[in-house]
Formats: C-alpha cells, structure tokens, sequence
C-alpha cells in the first residue's frame, strides 16, 4: 500500500505499476464510490478497449459476467 498526497485541487496520481496493471492512460474512466469509510477506485473499460474480444475464448461468458458486474456497479450508486 502506498501513501499518496492530494494536490490543492484534490488530485492523486496512481502509481505507474497500477496504470500498467489495470491498462490506464491518460483521458480512461474510473468509478469512484463510497464503502462505510472507504474510497473504492475501479476502472471503467472503455468499449474501444474490447475490440477484438470476440476472438477471445469463452468471450461470450467473459462479456456476460463484465456486463453483470458493470450493471452491479451502477446500481449501487
């Protein structure tokens, strides 16, 4: 877990190993949500991030659960 500073516009910068991990870069969405006393982060996929799923293994079961989790999420909020 890292330590992280907000800027005077109340900005954080999430480190390079998580922007590799989770495929974000500059201009990406993130889901922003409250848990109790909790800040959750998630990234939300961009469809142009999908492209070529479809040629993907299972990719139907894979979209499925993605579309379910999406539909969760948003709900909550």
């Amino acid at each position: 877990m890292k330590v992280k500073k907000l800027s005077s516009k109340g900005q954080i910068v999430l480190p390079a190993e998580l922007r590799k991990e989770f495929h974000l870069s500059k201009g990406d969405k993130i889901l922003v949500e409250k848990k109790g006393d909790e800040i959750i982060l998630k990234p939300i996929k961009s469809l142009n991030k999908l492209k070529g799923i479809d040629e993907i293994d299972d990719a139907s079961e894979i979209l499925k659960k993605t579309r379910k989790r999406w539909d969760e999420e948003f709900e909550e909020g």
